[in-house]
């Protein structure tokens, strides 16, 4: 809430988030849409229409077009957002007693302005309409797939959250280092900032070898994070490709049981049989 709070003292645009989301809707729409049309092409492919042909590209190339117009949009509104954020923090830092600066090393506050009001954008910009398109994206298609072949659909369903409980942990342990990277760059940028602008202090006190001693200690806490941090995406990968593996087979399988299945209950009726035959040729 206190996030919100914060935004919401700077006055963004929010009329450019909603038109940039809903244009986004409309480009996932066609992206769901579009591979309808596809099956309907193949299907005919001996009779195809030009008109669908023609429908078929207006649609993907239209889809195409708004899903960048949306991307335009919302790339001005985080711009603004970072913005207005940056310029209030800085007048707000400029009216701040010495007292404040005394306590507070000056590179934690320029990394603060600078970083963080980054990161702020890109969560709105970009992570927020992301995850809404996402989930439009996912509902849409869980329909389209549920018309086509609902038990397909519910191994689908139940099998994706598995996966996703699975990396779970990972994803956790990624957070909590990427939030100590975050920090611990805050602090490096602090330290070497204040260093390199009271240089002459430094110097005229004999402190580099004190200096010296801080910053390894700074570099070292960031190198292990950043080994911690490569472990942990190396373990993401391969994990990932092996769970989608199993979801592949396991459905791979079912289907292939389904189809044994279908022909079993074919081979009980061969008039059904003589009659697909007579309609294959009567296509060909």
């Amino acid at each position: 809430m206190t996030f919100f709070k914060l935004i919401n003292q700077i006055h963004p645009k929010y009329w450019q988030l909603i038109v940039g989301i809903l244009l986004g809707f409309i480009s996932t729409g066609a992206s769901l849409f579009v591979p309808q049309l596809a099956q309907r092409l193949i299907n005919n492919f001996r009779h195809v229409s030009t008109s669908l042909i023609i429908l078929t590209a207006i649609i993907f190339i239209g889809g195409l077009l708004i899903g960048a117009l949306s991307g335009l949009i919302l790339g001005i509104f985080g711009e603004d957002v970072v913005a207005k954020m940056r310029k209030t923090l800085w007048s707000k830092l400029l009216y701040l007693p010495v007292k404040y600066f005394d306590n507070t090393k000056t590179g934690e506050i320029s990394s603060r302005l600078v970083n963080d009001t980054s990161q702020v954008k890109n969560l709105l910009a970009n992570t927020l309409p992301n995850a809404v398109t996402s989930l439009l994206q996912f509902f849409g298609a869980l329909v389209i797939m549920m018309a086509m072949d609902w038990q397909m659909t519910l191994i689908m369903f139940i099998a994706v959250p598995l996966v996703i409980l699975a990396l779970l942990p990972i994803m956790q342990q990624s957070r909590k280092i990427g939030r100590k990277r975050q920090d611990e760059l805050a602090n490096f940028s602090s330290d070497s900032t204040s260093v390199l602008s009271e240089i002459r202090l430094v110097k005229s006190s004999n402190g580099e070898n004190k200096e010296l001693t801080t910053g390894n200690k700074r570099i070292s806490s960031l190198y292990n994070i950043g080994v911690k941090e490569a472990f942990i995406n190396s373990l993401t990968q391969p994990i990932t490709n092996m769970l989608m593996m199993f979801l592949f087979l396991g459905i791979l399988g079912y289907g292939a049981l389904r189809v044994m299945k279908c022909l079993a209950k074919l081979k009980k009726k061969p008039n059904m049989i003589k009659k697909l035959i007579s309609r294959t040729k009567n296509l060909n």
